[in-house]
């Protein structure tokens, strides 16, 4: 009798672990499907909202804890943490593809997108390495953000690159280098918006009119001293330093997302106005990851190369406390991705390059 009890007192123990694990679980899919949810939030009603999403990584590591944890325990409930990640399977191939690489071939477009942020400003080494960097690149199509060409310090790169047969236009510190000529620009601004803004480039590219969009969605003008204050946050956590610390993160987070928003609205209905039939590459700094509203929009309209051709999670910010892809390429329907990487060779800016080989639909 007593070995029926002990059996009994057994049983309900792994039962009540066997609950409180399964609740954890259903806590963290919760949460994962939260941050994709999030997304369909606009930040411009709702700006604290949008910083949920910030949370897909942690939130969906945390789920990947439980898959060889129930195979050990209890097999039978893997099924519990993979169909709940599955009902988000598009947003984690957004965050996290896995494509193998692909080979250019002739007739393929290269395009590289890069927020050089000035370098010219901090360092001439730094500006030099820039300047070689995208004489060497090899693009078709070459997006720069936070770059004036009309600086003198840039003289070097201009005659450089007019000398390999590049075309060159700038404006509002958006610039374009194409092998194509450049027939003319506008600028895309939101009356809500801030200060960042797009700048629509029309290239001539065999006997096509293609709109080059270029970027630089609104940051969230963090200084020098809000990195070192969240670094010191993460070395030595203190309650009322995290809780002041957080409230002032999420304040500059969230006021960024809402000027972002218009500004994504905006080239929306910029994209809207166009003919059907214009082919259109849209690259820069959006300064959101692939799990926000900024990216999900465009992503309705656009295909993103990163996402149909690269591989892991590509992070291109190369600030190490902020391990995030926020620089994108989007194409439409006219290509096809073949190859996109975050090209970790150059350090010249706080970003890295993105990179994109684009081919051409067969009709």
């Amino acid at each position: 009798m007593a070995k029926k009890k002990k059996g009994t007192s057994i049983q309900r123990v792994k039962t009540l672990l066997t609950s409180i694990v399964l609740g954890a679980n259903l806590v963290m899919l919760c949460s994962l499907w939260l941050c994709c949810a999030s997304t369909w939030v606009n930040p411009a009603m709702h700006s604290r909202v949008a910083v949920i999403g910030l949370g897909f990584p942690v939130a969906l590591l945390l789920n990947l804890v439980f898959v060889p944890l129930w195979l050990i325990y209890k097999p039978r409930l893997v099924l519990v943490p993979i169909v709940g990640m599955m009902l988000c399977g598009s947003f984690i191939l957004d965050y996290f593809p896995l494509h193998r690489k692909g080979n250019m071939a002739e007739g393929d477009l290269k395009v590289l997108s890069w927020n050089a942020y000035n370098p010219a400003t901090y360092s001439p080494d730094s500006l030099v390495v820039m300047m070689k960097y995208i004489e060497d690149s090899g693009a078709d199509i070459i997006c720069l953000q936070e770059v004036s060409f009309n600086r003198d310090s840039y003289a070097p790169l201009r005659e450089a690159m007019q000398a390999k047969g590049y075309y060159m236009e700038a404006e509002s510190q958006r610039a374009l280098l194409s092998r194509y000529p450049i027939l003319g620009w506008s600028k895309i601004e939101a009356e809500s918006a801030k200060r960042n803004n797009t700048i629509a480039f029309e290239i001539l590219m065999d006997s096509d009119t293609v709109s080059i969009l270029n970027t630089h969605l609104e940051c969230y003008h963090f200084t020098d001293a809000d990195k070192n204050d969240y670094k010191g946050v993460l070395q030595t956590p203190e309650k009322e330093t995290v809780e002041t610390e957080a409230r002032y993160l999420l304040g500059k987070l969230s006021t960024a997302s809402r000027y972002r928003a218009y500004q994504v609205q905006a080239l929306v209905a910029y994209m809207d106005s166009l003919p059907a039939t214009r082919p259109i590459l849209l690259c820069g700094d959006f300064n959101d990851t692939p799990i926000s509203y900024a990216y999900q929009t465009i992503n309705k309209h656009l295909s993103s190369a990163f996402r149909e051709s690269g591989r892991g999670v590509g992070v291109s910010y190369t600030e190490k406390i902020f391990p995030v892809r926020i620089d994108h390429i989007f194409h439409s329907e006219e290509w096809e991705g073949v190859y996109t990487q975050i090209d970790y060779s150059i350090g010249a800016s706080d970003h890295y390059p993105i990179v994109a080989t684009l081919r051409k639909r067969q009709k």
